[in-house]
């Protein structure tokens, strides 16, 4: 009976204060929300791959080529697994995977034929004895045999939809027909991998007899991945030690310039350096941001509820002169509490849920919204919970059941002391401090990616359509040439290897000018014909243009090949040759130095040739106003031209953002989570300033009666505050600077830091202080006095 008399009594409160709850419910409601969105998503990265059996044995080996600079790779030379296996019994499995991206799959013929484009890859049998991905039928043993396939099981309804798919046959890039043999279960969501056909690894020595050879030790693809699974007791460190011999005896040019290290299945997702999607560092940053929304709003909580205690010290006066013990008095105010988050709590998980789908889109992310259902979110929902409701709803019980009976009841507050003034400044000052921190960092992290997208990166971008030009057929290039030059609203137009700035790039060793060594940097080999600089805007220096044509009959540099071969001027390095590969070519142009890479890597050399084998883009510079229009014309003269494959483009200014893709999350992330901070941040100023009001009551009254202004009651209220944030501006600005110093030095182009890049994160702050502080502090300095005095 007691326990529902203080139901009903909590109830009757909340209702009771519907300013009071609506408040908490809000900010409460934010912080909770925010903390499990943050919850869902480190679940999500940090459930990666961990469902694979002896997870901890399982290594991707990866390389680092050492020229002039250190380039990491996630691929290595394709000869190292067989070679690995003969030569050491480190491995329980050692395998090759090449990967294939999204090639063309085509099923059926005739008027029945349909076009896929599907993550495939070529592997060796024992990669499904490394990972967990379960056969529905056959087993890895069919890749044994080559022109095989195993397919997941969604792809295979999407293919074969209502029927078997064992023994269907498919056509590869509209070149090789491979048999399904095998059927898996999906590849979950939450594994790096995430090719859905796997084909037998000897039919790779078909596809590309070069590259798939034991002699290709010189050729490195991102592509092209051996993976391990070490022997019981045997450690990563043992391994990595004979990687320099081991390389020696198989290759001893490779040894020269190449390393390998074993990265831990559990690194691939979080490793930047070699793809990965996420730092775990940034994953931890968001875990501080979600606990201290949580905090925040607990801290919110306590303020408006300590601010209320005045209003309630009588009825606990009443309750204890009748008998109610302090125990009893607390437990009433926390039962209060409880109701009060449990019903935040419900608000939350309802918006988490709702907001999951945007969330995912917004971030990268494929997070089911099962997960509120299962039992990692079920049980951090419960501690939060239990944890939020003691620690925010003990102390102001407390400090309500302490109160003098005598006292409260003749409407006596409690001294500036209980109240705990100086821990709610220091948490004041901390809220602040990580305002401006957040802040800060947004519009530094801002600044840099609209810097690199709006900076002038030496060619035009703007109204560029990338078409994709199929394997085979090159040499049709010519008559595709014609048909789109005709269009009205088409520009220019050139066939070339990719854009002048790419994260797809092939670089070489090469010699300068007949010098009996290869030059100690490499060399960025671009095929592009003879239009290429007119439709990408770009400009010569010197020397001339390439000459028309199918053949290589000279090539074009950039400006700082003229540099690192140490030529005096553009002009000298005209009528010498380079010898890449095996092809010697003479230079007849310098090209102004362009961007070749995102801002986090120098410009590199580039050299630019003519040769339509190694076209496998058109680049069709367009009238952006007839863009809706040209698009279908071009994609029906596309299809006359490439009828068995699938049209498929990109705009070049797209495919540059992409490149900044992992930075445009972080950003969103950071600019979401901070205004989450500042709207929790409000509405603890909120609370403050209510105390405030209800403590200094009777002083405004005072001042008022002798002549003070609102202007003077206002700034007693905001000095205290202004204060505080001058002291937080002192412990977050030196923050902020150290980690966008040392997030900045991963762009070699990059801002400079100085005062003015956190000028506005502090004007922002101060302005939402003073406009906070004001909401509430105007209304208490309108307040009549007589009104606030009478008790006196």
């Amino acid at each position: 009976m007691m326990q529902l008399h203080w139901l009903k009594t909590a109830w009757r409160n909340l209702r009771h204060n519907g300013a009071f709850t609506l408040i908490n419910l809000v900010g409460l409601t934010t912080g909770f929300a925010g903390a499990m969105l943050i919850f869902c998503l480190l679940n999500y990265h940090l459930s990666f791959d961990n469902f694979h059996k002896d997870a901890g044995r399982i290594y991707r080996i990866v390389s680092m080529s050492d020229y002039d600079k250190e380039d990491y790779s996630q691929g290595v030379p394709q000869p190292l697994g067989k070679a690995f296996r003969n030569d050491y019994a480190y491995g329980e499995q050692v395998v090759m995977r090449a990967g294939l991206e999204e090639p063309q799959i085509s099923v059926g013929e005739g008027s029945s034929r349909k076009l896929f484009h599907i993550a495939a890859a070529y592997v060796e049998p024992g990669y499904f004895r490394i990972f967990n991905y379960p056969f529905l039928e056959g087993n890895e043993a069919v890749l044994q045999e080559p022109d095989n396939a195993v397919i997941t099981r969604r792809e295979a309804n999407r293919l074969f939809p209502g029927q078997p798919a064992i023994g269907k046959q498919f056509l590869l890039s509209n070149k090789y027909k491979f048999t399904i043999a095998g059927i898996l279960e999906d590849i979950p969501v939450n594994s790096v991998n995430q090719q859905q056909i796997y084909l037998s690894y000897s039919s790779f020595r078909t596809a590309d007899p070069w590259m798939a050879s034991d002699s290709s030790w010189g050729a490195v693809s991102s592509e092209i991945q051996c993976f391990i699974k070490l022997r019981p007791g045997i450690t990563s460190a043992a391994v990595e030690k004979i990687f320099p011999a081991f390389l020696t005896k198989n290759s001893p040019r490779a040894a020269k310039s190449t390393k390998l290290f074993m990265q831990p299945l559990n690194d691939i997702h979080f490793n930047r350096t070699y793809d990965g999607q996420i730092e775990k560092k940034q994953l931890w940053g968001l875990a501080l941001i979600g606990l201290f929304l949580v905090i925040t709003a607990g801290i919110n909580f306590v303020n408006l509820a300590t601010a209320r205690l005045f209003h309630r010290s009588r009825g606990a006066g009443v309750r204890k002169v009748l008998g109610s013990s302090g125990a009893q008095i607390r437990w009433q105010f926390m039962m209060e509490t409880g109701m009060l988050v449990l019903g935040a709590m419900v608000l939350s998980v309802l918006a988490a849920y709702l907001l999951l789908p945007h969330f995912n889109q917004l971030f990268d992310t494929n997070i089911a919204g099962s997960v509120i259902f299962q039992a990692p979110f079920v049980l951090f929902t419960a501690i939060l919970f239990s944890l939020v409701t003691l620690l925010v709803g003990y102390y102001p019980g407390t400090v309500l059941s302490r109160m003098k009976a005598v006292e409260t009841i003749k409407g006596k507050m409690i001294s500036s002391s209980a109240a705990g003034i100086p821990l709610r400044k220091i948490l004041v000052v901390l809220q602040f401090s990580i305002v401006l921190f957040m802040l800060s960092c947004t519009l530094i992290i801002s600044r840099q990616l609209r810097s690199s997208m709006d900076t002038d990166i030496g060619f035009n971008k703007a109204g560029i359509v990338m078409i994709n030009i199929p394997e085979e057929k090159k040499s049709a290039v010519d008559g595709l040439r014609n048909e789109l030059t005709a269009l009205a609203g088409v520009n220019k137009l050139s066939f070339c290897f990719t854009s002048p700035m790419s994260d797809m790039n092939n670089t070489n060793e090469f010699k300068y000018d007949n010098r009996p060594r290869a030059e100690p940097f490499q060399l960025n080999v671009k095929a592009a014909d003879t239009n290429y600089l007119s439709a990408f805007g770009l400009h010569l220096v010197a020397g001339r243009n390439l000459y028309g044509g199918d053949t290589i009959n000279g090539c074009l540099v950039n400006e700082t090949i003229v540099k690192r071969v140490m030529v005096k001027s553009p002009e000298s390095v005209i009528g010498k040759t380079l010898k890449v590969y095996d092809i010697k070519t003479m230079i007849v142009g310098v090209v102004k130095d362009f961007h070749t890479n995102n801002f986090h890597q120098d410009i590199e050399p580039v050299c630019m040739y003519s040769d339509y084998r190694h076209y496998y883009n058109c680049a069709v510079n367009i009238d952006m106003r007839h863009a809706r229009q040209l698009l279908p014309v071009m994609e029906k003269l596309w299809k006359d031209v490439y009828p068995d494959y699938t049209w498929s483009y990109d705009f070049l200014d797209d495919n540059i953002r992409e490149m900044y893709h992992a930075e445009e999350v972080l950003l969103q992330l950071i600019q979401t989570f901070s205004l989450l901070a500042i709207l929790v941040g409000c509405i603890g100023l909120f609370g403050m300033v209510s105390f405030m009001a209800v403590q200094r009551k009777k002083e405004i009254g005072v001042r008022k009666v002798l002549g003070a202004s609102i202007g003077s009651i206002l700034w007693l209220f905001m000095k205290e505050f202004i204060r505080l944030l001058l002291i937080a501006l002192v412990v977050a600005i030196p923050v902020a600077w150290y980690v966008m110093h040392r997030w900045l030095q991963e762009f070699v182009f990059r801002l400079n830091l100085d005062a003015c890049s956190f000028l506005w994160p502090v004007v922002i702050t101060f302005g939402m202080v003073i406009v906070t502080i004001s909401l509430k502090s105007l209304k208490a300095a309108l307040d009549n006095p007589v009104i606030s005095l009478k008790n006196e």
